[in-house]
């Protein structure tokens, strides 16, 4: 009733002011008629509502006069008002008053906590709430009654959590400039500051509640950061009690302990609200920690006691009642549900979206708050600088009235001096003066006036309307700082006169009145309050009204006015904000300093300071009330709410909608910077137990929230801040709380490890010096110095920091169980592979950190090694250490934590985690460090043989992931060589034990042991062969198990076909990883035959070894017990699998994919650059590789086609062969013969005999000598292999070549054995290369016999291309890993480059005489061959030799006739010039050319030479078989031969050039050499002459001719007469051959009358002493001449007959030669052929013969 009453009396009034209405409103206009409401019980609520509100604001009486009570008093103002007065003194007021506020606050609380949707929701209702309740509150809240403040504070929560749509500017209002103001004031009481701490704490409590802090206000660009604020004051609050003791609380006494006590209490009262606001976080995550509550049981302190008292937590502890439990979301839809279909007709966005965009308003708002901090300082230092950086960001334009009210908006903000600067700038000033097309600016838009206008759009901004004067300028005044010229306040003044004026046209008669006055009034300011001015001397009241005399248009102002403004400036003067702080400071450190030595009982009781306090608390509260009534007044009050409401919740709506869960992250990244120094000070500085335990729940809180928020920054902070305060770091004591965020430490690693990123390294850096406290906790020593190993820079700790650390570990190990510590570790099986990668790369690199010997760094953040020891420091005091020795702690848990996750993890995740894990423990391997090293090995290859017990699936590589440390290690260049020795150990220890499981990691293993071979050292090389022999003894069917070695017999091609067809996808790719797998076994074993020149050369005995592999491999594939792939082959990578040759169908290119690494290997080996010298013989590994491909392919070439055979002449034997031809740089390739039928080169090996077969006798007695011995393999020997070993038996031994008795060489002793010393051992001609040619003509008869029409079509054009290669030559280009082709002699002028390739005499030599063995191969197989066949292979061979020789004789004409031209050239330029060059380095350009060309055409000459001779050795043979075109044309070549060397032997021009290049060779000057040749006659007859080349070649010409025609003249057999019947060979062969023979003979005769006295066996060979001439016609077709005596002879009667007149007298004249050989044929023939015609007797024949 008296609430009703005083409503009916004042309650317009109130209204009217509260609203701004005018006086004489009633409630009706208000609130419009009582029909405006739905019943007559909302009129009465309202009306109730709103008497409530009124008479909880009223003042009480007495509540200004502040006294202090009595204990009496206190327990009756207890009784009266429950706990108003628990703490200090309070106000003694009324009781009857105090307890009707304290009913009115109660039932409006009640009201709030049961009121429904009408009452949240009704427009009446929420215009009331605004209107009184707010003011009610706002006076309230501040009230020296702490019952009364209490329950305002909780009527205020209910609002924020009812309310908060339509109050947002009322919040703002009391958390920004109540709340806030309280906790920051020093003055305020301590009661009030935990009331507004505990206000927030309740507000913080609930996530949503705090979400929508943030929502409405941080995220909004009109709203202050109120979440900001709170967090940056409440851990500033949270942080006073640590920081150093200021002024205000030194000295001692009650009064002191006092106030520390209440610091205490607020800042744990401050870590409360922090802990709180992080728990919020949780919950709307739904992380651990969420549901934490404080425990409070024990009372003990005072805020335990004060929140048992004031059970304000509404968002903790008070439960809702069933009809006031309606979520914010339930309350605030009910606004929106408005049409049928719950709808407002605005579908809603997704609150995914709703979140994403408040969070980017959220970023844009802080970026443009940075932005704006960064421009408030550039302002500050540089106004053009400040105001160009704010218009290029977009807070103003470049506009006048834009940038004054940018300045007018944010003049708290600016620095009011520059401010200042920029109104008082001069009329004519610009900001740009011109455009950039140098156009005039605009006034307005920068140019000159800019700043004028400026001003003027600042002032009138501005609103005087009823404004005291006086009070217009201290407005004015408040935004900036007048500048110190007189001329710029003179312009300011005088627009602020203007704009008073204007707005008050009553008060002054014109604006000049004002002007005078203004600047009257800033002088009174000045006079009156400059403290340099005596007070006697101060301005008056009457020198202030004489000053103002006649100023109104010539008349006065009335004395009240101007005594009103002095009295006004008198007591408040004009100041700034900033200057009243500054004053407020100084006077604060000037009264602190006279406190300290001023005794009075005040200032050491207290009282004194106590009432300063609280007066200056009153003044503040005074402006905090005006201050916020005047927001309450500008707030706009829409009475049209429902027209408004239809639009405003939408937006809030949007709000509601968004997921706390959505907005904790930017929330988070808010808090977390002051969050972080709050904790860190309180924790460093604070021994209170409850402090600490908040602080570390802050920190355990932080991480989590950070951690599954993504924040690694915030995250690492944290978390390298807590590592920092175990201590773990330095040597030093530690405490109980160290010990604790130890166990908080690890606590978090267990709980959240998952998310802990790299924030794991200072986790387990800690838990590494933890296991170092734990041993010297047990009193051993750490691992450190147990592996120093004497390391003269490791320096132990010292005595006393040994002591400390035992301390520590002693008490480390009773608080801290080592279980926990293990569970870190074994909890890796429960993270995520995300998670459990994070964690396994941070602890490798603490692992390394160990190693290295500076694990502290990550914790104290200081390198080990820069720290000294403890020394000589007392016990406890100091943080220094040592420098650290290796340690293997955290490598020993890496090894734990890949024991559990090993088979845990799915496999394709453990390969991830491995893969971190393996490069480490390969890095620890190749550790200087011996212990260390050997450690990291044994764990991998425990590892490894856990790991592999579980066999690989197909088509996986995890065995080969996870064995590549050992590979790593031996890659490294650094690992040492008992490191490497330990590594292959340990792979023939796996291999042995489980080679069965095997399937990827053969790969990594065949890798290992081809590096072996590489290793330098020769115990490594002989390790890796010997685990190579044992595999392929041993295990050979663990690697192939598909391939069912040594099982059923072997198939043919159509049912390998068929079979593969049959293969399931599994079945196949397993089939194609066995083929791989033995392709890296054919490599390993290839790579220990040295290939290339090394300064580590392998034992020739591996090499030798390793090739005795290869054949094994051979025959695997051959037995089919090694499969191809079925599928995957390539010929463009040779390290890729399926590796094959191209130009073959796709099942041949299978099948070469497992034999081109044999073959290609064994290729290489054969033209190795390596020198293999052993006991005197050379070329070993070349020889031997030879061997070894020859033997595999004689046993096995008849599994190839003839397109593998093509591809493997193309790509392996014939690039091989010329490969070593071409690299052979020895002695031997510039040996020359001094003729063609007297080789130099005698000591050229001999290709080799064709082995015997499989079944041989002595072959198999070889075979079980060689299994009898212990260390020989208990397996049979494959047929190549037997070959090659026995190949190998008799090289070693010096066998002659015939293995058949290779077992008797066996026999031998070493010591014993015969070893042929060779002169060139190093020369790959000398000693491989007949070898190597050699093998063709055994696979032609071996092998491509066989295989008809394909073989001659397409093999034997490449073995030509090969033979005329080395006989012919060819250039050097042409050399290539490609079919050879003979372009280079077919179609147009051949062409020779002498400095290009060419065959040296020993090559050409081979060649010719492997043309021989290729013919004999032949004939020898014609038995076998059908006759068709003969014919065919007879033909492509003559015709194959006829084309060679062709190409020889054309070459060698052509460099014939070079040469002379040369010649001739050099002559014509005269003969000093042609000779200028002798001496002084060569001779002339063209001179060399002829002389270089020599060489060339000598060995062209020798090739021709052994053509001929090996054609006319098995001519005989050869005839039978051929037919008359063959013959023609061999006949036909063989005249070409001839005659071309007859015409080279006369020509004397080439018989000079020779002559003049043997000469050459003797390095005489030029007239040494033409003397000898003046001598000679010439030179045509000198040693060293043409004719002893060129009539070598015609003589063998001509013997190939006379032969050839012999038999087809005189055939020898049936078969030769019945072959001749279908052409008339006799008449064919009958005149050339006499005319041959008439030929020789009488040139034969010529010769020997002319130079047959110089004919004996010495000159026949050697020119005489005297320099004569040599008779070498007589000399090289003497042979012929026996030849044709033989012939003749042989002739039957009536043939001789026929040529009786020319014979007889040929034969008369050879009766007088010198030869005694060609005189007895002489008479045989005249015996046989004449003296039947002249019937002379037998008798008498003998008689005349022997005559």
């Amino acid at each position: 009733e008296r609430a009703m009453a005083d409503d009916a009396t004042d309650g317009t009034a109130t209204t009217a002011a509260t609203n701004g209405t005018g006086a004489g409103a009633t409630i009706e206009e208000v609130v419009g008629s009582a029909g405006a409401f739905a019943s007559q019980y909302h009129t009465d609520s309202y009306l109730l509502f709103r008497a409530l509100c009124k008479l909880s604001s009223k003042t009480l009486p007495g509540d200004e006069n502040v006294a202090v009570v009595t204990g009496a008093d206190r327990l009756s103002l207890s009784a009266a008002g429950g706990v108003a007065n628990y703490f200090s003194a309070a106000p003694v007021v009324d009781p009857l008053a105090l307890n009707s506020k304290i009913l009115s606050l109660e039932l409006i609380l009640a009201v709030f906590e049961h009121c429904g949707d009408a009452f949240r929701n009704g427009e009446k209702f929420v215009y009331a709430v605004q209107s009184y309740l707010c003011v009610s509150l706002l006076k309230n809240c501040m009230s020296n009654q702490t019952a009364v403040a209490h329950l305002s504070l909780k009527i205020f929560l209910l609002l924020v959590r009812k309310f908060k749509t339509h109050l947002k500017s009322e919040i703002e209002v009391f958390v920004a400039n109540i709340f806030l103001r309280v906790l920051e004031s020093p003055n305020s009481p301590f009661e009030q500051k935990v009331l507004v701490l505990e206000a927030l704490r309740a507000l913080c409590a609930d996530p949503q509640m705090l979400t929508q802090l943030f929502l409405n206000y941080d995220c909004d660009f009109d709203a202050v950061n109120l979440y900001k604020d709170i967090v940056h004051h409440v851990t500033r609050i949270s942080a006073k009690a640590c920081a150093p003791s200021s002024g205000a609380y030194a000295g001692s006494g009650h009064a002191a302990k006092k106030s520390a006590d209440q610091e205490q209490d607020l800042s744990r009262t401050g870590l409360e609200v922090l802990v709180v606001i992080l728990r919020s976080f949780l919950k709307s995550l739904g992380l651990p920690g969420g549901d934490d509550v404080f425990d409070e049981s024990d009372g003990s302190s005072s805020l335990s006691m004060l929140r048992q008292t004031l059970k304000i937590d509404i968002g903790l502890d008070d439960a809702p009642e069933k009809d006031s439990d309606v979520s914010l979301e339930r309350s605030d839809s009910v606004d929106y549900h408005l049409d049928g279909n719950g709808s407002n007709g605005v579908a809603p966005e997704p609150p995914s979206d709703v979140a994403g965009k408040i969070v980017d308003a959220f970023d844009k708002k802080r970026t443009a708050q940075q932005n704006f901090e960064i421009g408030r300082v550039k302002f500050k230092l540089s106004l053009k600088g400040g105001l160009t950086f704010f218009i290029e960001h977009g807070f103003c334009q470049l506009d006048a009235k834009d940038l004054a009210r940018f300045l007018y908006e944010n003049s708290e903000e600016l620095d009011k001096t520059q401010i200042g600067e920029v109104l008082g700038k001069e009329p004519d000033s610009a900001f740009v003066k011109v455009k950039g097309d140098g156009e005039e600016v605009d006034s307005e838009k920068g140019g000159n006036g800019f700043f004028l206008r400026v001003l003027y759009h600042y002032v009138d901004m501005m609103e005087f309307t009823d404004r005291l004067f006086d009070d217009a300028i201290r407005l004015f005044l408040s935004g900036f700082r007048l500048p110190g010229e007189a001329q710029k306040i003179d312009r300011i003044m005088e627009k602020f006169a203007e704009r008073f004026t204007r707005q008050n046209d009553k008060v002054f008669p014109s604006p000049d009145t004002a002007f005078i006055l203004g600047f009257s009034v800033i002088m009174l300011n000045t006079d009156l309050h400059n403290p340099s001015i005596k007070p006697e001397r101060r301005m008056t009241i009457e020198s202030f009204i004489r000053n103002n005399k006649g100023i109104a248009d010539g008349g006065d102002l009335p004395v009240e006015f101007l005594t009103g403004i002095f009295n006004r400036i008198k007591e408040k003067p004009f100041s700034l904000k900033e200057d009243d702080e500054a004053r407020e400071k100084v006077n604060k450190e000037t009264n602190t300093f006279e406190s300290l030595f001023v005794f009075e009982p005040p200032a050491i009781f207290g009282s004194s300071a106590e009432e300063k306090k609280r007066e200056k608390f009153r003044k503040e509260r005074e402006e905090m009330m005006a201050a916020s009534e005047q927001l309450f007044k500008k707030r706009p009050v829409d009475k049209n709410y429902s027209r408004k409401s239809s639009h405003e919740p939408a937006h809030a709506q949007s709000y509601d909608s968004v997921s706390p869960a959505d907005v904790v992250k930017p929330m988070f990244d808010v808090t977390w910077g002051p969050l972080i120094g709050t904790l860190s000070q309180v924790l460093e500085s604070s021994t209170n137990e409850t402090s600490i335990a908040l602080c570390l729940s802050g920190f355990v809180y932080s991480i989590r929230i950070s951690s599954h928020s993504g924040m690694s920054l915030a995250r690492n902070t944290f978390v390298n801040s807590l590592a920092k305060f175990t201590t773990l770091g330095s040597i030093k004591e530690m405490k109980s709380k160290n010990i604790e965020c130890i166990r908080t430490l690890l606590s978090i690693a267990i709980i959240d490890g998952e998310y802990l990123g790299e924030s794991w390294s200072p986790i387990l850096q800690c838990i590494s010096q933890l296991g170092r406290l734990h041993l010297f906790a047990s009193g051993l020593d750490s691992e450190d110095e147990f592996l120093q190993t004497g390391s003269p820079q490791l320096t132990k700790i010292s005595e006393a920091a040994r002591e400390m650390e035992e301390n520590n570990g002693k008490a480390v190990l009773a608080a801290v169980n080592e279980v926990l510590i293990d569970k870190v570790f074994s909890s890796s099986v429960t993270l995520s592979a995300r998670g459990v990668v994070s964690f396994i790369e941070q602890l490798i690199a603490v692992s390394d950190a160990e190693i290295l010997g500076d694990t502290k760094k990550g914790i104290s953040g200081v390198s080990s090694s820069s720290v000294t020891t403890l020394g000589n420091q007392g016990k406890g005091k100091g943080s220094a250490h040592g420098i650290e020795g290796p340690r293997i702690f955290s490598l020993q848990r890496l090894v734990e934590v890949a024991d559990y996750n090993m088979n845990i993890r799915p496999r394709l995740t453990w390969s991830q985690i491995w893969e971190d894990m393996g490069n480490h423990f390969a890095k620890v391997g190749c550790n200087e460090n011996a212990m260390v090293s050997m450690f990291a090995i044994d764990a991998l290859r425990q590892l490894s043989f856990k790991f592999l017990e579980k066999p690989e699936l197909t088509d996986f590589n995890f065995q080969r992931l996870f064995l590549k440390p050992f590979l790593l290690i031996m890659q490294n260049p650094g690992s040492r060589e008992d490191i490497r020795e330990l590594v292959l150990r340990c792979v023939d220890n796996i291999i042995r034990t489980l080679a069965h499981n095997l399937r990827s990691g053969w790969k990594i293993f065949f890798s290992i042991l081809m590096l072996s071979s590489s290793d330098p050292s020769v115990k490594i090389n002989t390790l890796g062969l010997a685990i190579l022999q044992r595999l392929l003894d041993e295990h050979l069917d663990d690697l192939c198990p598909l391939s069912s070695i040594g099982e059923g017999p072997v198939t043919d091609n159509r049912e390998d076909q068929q079979e593969e067809m049959t293969l399931s996808d599994s079945e196949r790719s397993q089939r194609n990883a066995n083929a791989e797998d033995f392709v890296g076994l054919c490599r390993a074993s290839l790579s220990f035959v040295q290939t290339e020149e090394s300064e580590n050369p392998l034992p020739i005995g591996l090499s030798m070894r390793a090739l005795c592999h290869t054949a094994c491999y051979a025959d695997l594939i051959a037995d089919k017990k090694v499969l191809p792939p079925v599928s995957g082959c390539q010929h463009s990578d040779s390290v890729a699998p399926g590796f094959t040759y191209e130009g073959l169908s796709v099942e041949e290119s299978l099948e070469m994919a497992i034999w081109r690494p044999l073959l290609d290997g064994l290729a290489s080996g054969m033209c190795s650059s390596a020198s293999s010298i052993s006991g005197g013989v050379g070329c070993l590994v070349q020889r031997g590789s030879a061997m070894a491909l020859r033997a595999i392919l004689l046993r096995h070439g008849g599994v190839f086609s003839v397109s593998q055979w093509s591809a493997i002449l193309n790509y392996v034997i014939l690039p091989a062969v010329q490969i070593g031809a071409e690299s052979d740089s020895s002695p031997v390739t510039k040996i020359s013969s001094e003729s063609p039928s007297v080789s130099s080169l005698d000591f050229v090996g001999e290709p080799l005999q064709l082995p015997p077969p499989c079944d041989d006798e002595g072959l198999q007695k070889f075979a079980a000598m060689t299994q009898s011995d212990e260390s020989s393999p208990s397996r049979p020997l494959g047929t190549a292999e037997l070959l090659v070993e026995a190949s190998f038996a008799d090289l070693r031994h010096g066998g002659d070549g015939n293995l058949s008795k290779a077992h008797c060489l066996k026999k031998k002793d070493a010591e014993n054995r015969i070893v042929h010393l060779q002169p060139f051992p190093d020369s790959w001609i000398a000693t491989t290369a007949p070898i190597a040619l050699g093998m063709l003509s055994d696979l032609i008869y071996t092998k491509f016999l066989q295989l008809g029409n394909g073989a001659r079509e397409v093999l034997w054009p490449l073995v030509t291309s090969q033979l005329v290669r080395w006989s012919v030559g060819t250039p050097q280009d042409k050399v290539q890993l490609e079919p050879l082709t003979d372009d280079e002699y077919n179609g147009g002028e051949v062409i020779v480059d002498v400095e290009e390739w060419q065959p040296s005499e020993a090559l050409v030599r081979i060649g010719c005489k492997e043309w021989s063995r290729v013919f004999r191969r032949v004939l020898d197989a014609v038995p076998e061959l059908a006759k068709i066949e003969t014919q065919a292979w007879l033909r492509c061979l003559s015709m194959s030799l006829s084309d060679a020789l062709v190409k020889n004789i054309e070459l060698e004409e052509k460099i014939r006739q070079d040469i002379v031209e040369s010649k001739l050239a050099s002559l014509g330029l005269g003969l000093s010039e042609s000779h200028s060059g002798v001496r002084g380095g060569g001779r002339s350009g063209r001179n060399a050319d002829y002389l270089g060309m020599l060489p060339t055409l000598k060995t062209r000459c020798i090739a021709s030479h052994c053509l001929q001779q090996y054609m006319a050795a098995f001519v005989d043979q050869f005839v039978v078989l051929t037919a008359e075109e063959e013959v023609s044309c061999l006949l036909k070549t063989l005249n070409q031969s001839r005659l071309a060397s007859s015409s080279a032997r006369k020509d004397e021009d080439l018989a000079l050039a020779f002559q003049e290049a043997f000469f050459d060779q003797w390095g005489d000057g030029v007239e040494e050499v033409e003397a000898a040749l003046q001598g000679t006659g010439g030179g045509s007859g000198h040693r060293g002459s043409s004719q002893i080349f060129f009539l070598t070649q015609e003589a063998s010409a001509t013997k190939a001719v006379i032969l050839l025609l012999s038999m087809l003249f005189c055939p020898k057999s049936p078969d030769q007469e019945a072959k001749n019947e279908n052409w008339d060979a006799e008449a064919f062969s009958e005149p050339l051959l006499m005319e041959r023979i008439i030929d020789v003979l009488t040139e034969f005769i010529s010769s020997e009358e002319k130079d047959g006295l110089l004919i004996d066996p010495n000159v026949w060979r050697s020119a005489s002493e005297s320099g004569g001439q040599v008779a070498f016609f007589c000399t090289s077709f003497a042979g012929v001449v026996v030849d044709i005596l033989e012939i003749v002879h042989n002739l039957e009667a009536d043939k001789f007959c026929r040529h009786k007149a020319s014979l007889f007298p040929i034969l008369c004249s050879l009766v007088h030669v010198q030869s005694g050989e060609i005189r007895h044929l002489v008479s045989n023939i005249l015996r046989k052929q004449v003296g039947p015609m002249i019937q002379v007797p037998d008798s008498e024949q003998s008689a005349t013969t022997s005559l």
